[in-house]
């Protein structure tokens, strides 16, 4: 896997990825702290909030079918707090349709990542929401 060099903004920048899936949370992990960003994972919603609250992120890439609380449930919650309601959050799902992408934007999410996904595109998608 080939993978763009090291930035110096992607070095300062910190992304949540919030998925039950172990392996999601490896490989996407491992993907972009090749590339420099600083990442942590959580596996369940109130995990992410959790982190949230420890050290908000600059982007949050979340699943939304997850046991217990939905990533719908999650970004409910962090856009109904104003420490967390301005950092965007991504539904990272393998759930792509119409009705589901209408769904998660009215939920609260800021955009809408399909997995799997290649790693380039994902790498570029990420670079143009961290720079708005």
């Amino acid at each position: 896997m080939k993978s763009k060099p090291k930035t110096a903004s992607a070095a300062r920048k910190r992304i949540l990825i919030v998925d039950d899936d172990p392996q999601v949370l490896e490989i996407f992990s491992a993907l972009l702290q090749e590339v420099g960003y600083e990442v942590e994972s959580a596996e369940n919603a109130l995990a992410a909030m959790a982190a949230v609250v420890r050290a908000a992120p600059d982007l949050i890439l979340a699943d939304i079918r997850m046991p217990i609380v939905g990533g719908m449930g999650l970004v409910r919650e962090l856009k109904s707090h104003l420490d967390s309601r301005r950092i965007p959050v991504v539904a990272f799902t393998g759930y792509d349709s119409p009705g589901m992408r209408e769904a998660a934007l009215k939920a609260g999410y800021d955009d809408y990542l399909p997995k799997p996904t290649d790693p380039g595109p994902f790498l570029d998608h990420i670079e143009r929401l961290l720079r708005k």
